[in-house]
């Protein structure tokens, strides 16, 4: 019997209302892709490409227009299933009279669990937020808040991580103890879908990379197939107009004819190198550039 992925997303679309005059808005049409066992799968697009949408979606907040979400081989709304994800919201809404260790016992509560206050203490240790256990959450900022929701998401030991945009407002000392916790729970055995403006971390840590623009999917791939395409390539030439050095990138496949029509022109040749694609540039062309 074949392996049942963590998450199938399954021909996906929503649709809202226009809050004005008749007909609605797409904001997801018919996009289906999976995050396998023990993948960290990542979820990129411009805002408003749909990513939130689609979480909303495969958490059971919304329901879809049409397609299928499966979480295991069940429905979202699954109480199981839902013991089984760890979630980081955007934009966390906290009461900002609670503290840490005040929510995490809450929730413990709600979940189930059976950890008690040393438990949540070393969690909120191993988040960055020692010191601050009882400390009220009006107090945090952006950053903490962020560090507040990674420990709620890691309080029950998920075997499925959904975070969106879960480094916003960090600074980069910060994202780094992120990725690194991140990279932590999944060789536990998480599985790890992650939304995120940040491409760098994307493509630190992700096997895979989802690229939706305009509420559809325009790529997707192991970031191996993404940016191992076709070979690019740089020639750095002398300007005979300038003087100076100029750089054309090219594929492969016009690397000799350009070579050739240079040594016609008597243009010296500084270099020929391999021109190495990143997420960015990827990105850049499944969207087109638009940002719309």
């Amino acid at each position: 019997m074949a392996d049942i992925h963590p998450l199938q997303v399954m021909g996906l679309s929503k649709q809202f209302p226009r809050k004005r005059g008749l007909g609605s808005v797409c904001a997801v049409s018919n996009i289906s892709f999976n995050v396998g066992q023990g993948e960290i799968v990542g979820f990129i697009g411009h805002n408003g490409a749909g990513k939130t949408t689609t979480i909303k979606c495969l958490l059971g907040l919304l329901n879809p227009s049409q397609g299928k979400i499966s979480l295991w081989g069940n429905a979202p709304a699954n109480p199981k299933v839902r013991k089984r994800i760890g979630y980081i919201p955007e934009n966390p809404d906290y009461d900002d009279s609670f503290s840490p260790m005040e929510y995490l016992t809450m929730f413990a509560s709600m979940r189930g669990l059976s950890g008690v206050e040393n438990d949540w203490m070393k969690l909120l240790k191993r988040v960055g937020l020692a010191g601050w256990e009882t400390t009220v959450i009006r107090q945090f900022s952006k950053g903490m808040r962020q560090r507040m929701s990674l420990a709620l998401a890691l309080q029950s030991n998920p075997d499925l991580l959904v975070m969106d945009e879960p480094t916003g407002g960090l600074d980069p000392i910060a994202r780094k103890e992120f990725r690194e916790i991140i990279i932590e729970e999944n060789r536990r055995g998480a599985s790890v879908f992650l939304s995120s403006h940040i491409l760098s971390d994307v493509e630190t840590i992700c096997n895979r990379a989802v690229i939706l623009a305009g509420g559809k999917l325009v790529a997707e791939g192991s970031l191996k197939e993404l940016l191992g395409g076709d070979k690019l390539y740089r020639i750095t030439v002398i300007s005979r107009r300038t003087g100076e050095e100029v750089e054309e990138i090219m594929p492969e496949a016009d690397l000799q004819s350009r070579i050739d029509s240079l040594r016609k022109d008597n243009l010296p040749i500084v270099k020929v190198e391999l021109a190495l694609k990143s997420l960015e540039d990827v990105f850049m062309a499944a969207t087109g550039g638009d940002s719309q």
